[in-house]
């Protein structure tokens, strides 16, 4: 091989090993981390506008934010206002569990929950769910799942 072809070769695969090939963070869609049957029926297509994913599922809304920030600062404004943290399994062993902070609250027959979850350091995942209904713990486990749903398709 002449050595005009072998410095760009080397250099294609040292680029596709350092990224595993997996899409970075800034390059992934949010609209592909929920899907149809995850808090019911889907209604539609799910709207998107830069880094925020809109979904319209049977009996409530969910807007779903990819975010660039501190998981201590974004939690801290949940955290002080009821909100409580959790956690979402990734995978086996408990150092691939991820922080969660929830905060629900019912207002005029309606839930609305807000959350965000720390993928790696500083890529956030937040999501405000609104769903009909008295019950924030019910909505605030949905949330739960959801969150579970999207870090599971996360690209590695």
């Amino acid at each position: 091989m002449s050595m005009r072809w072998l410095l760009p070769l080397l250099v294609t695969l040292a680029a596709c090993s350092a990224t595993g090939g997996t899409p970075a963070f800034a390059e992934v869609d949010p609209c592909s981390l929920l899907r149809s049957g995850d808090a019911g029926g889907l209604n539609g297509t799910p709207a998107r506008s830069d880094r925020v994913c809109d979904y319209r599922f049977d009996s409530l809304t969910v807007e779903l934010t990819l975010l660039e920030a501190a998981f201590a600062d974004e939690s801290q404004g949940l955290l002080s206002g009821g909100g409580y943290g959790g956690v979402i399994a990734g995978g086996e062993g408990e150092s691939n569990n991820r922080p969660l902070t929830r905060r629900c609250a019912e207002s005029s027959g309606e839930v609305r929950c807000d959350a965000v979850l720390e993928v790696r350091e500083r890529q956030l995942v937040r999501f405000e769910v609104v769903q009909r209904g008295t019950d924030p713990n019910a909505v605030g486990q949905v949330v739960q799942g959801l969150a579970a749903k999207a870090f599971e398709r996360l690209p590695g």
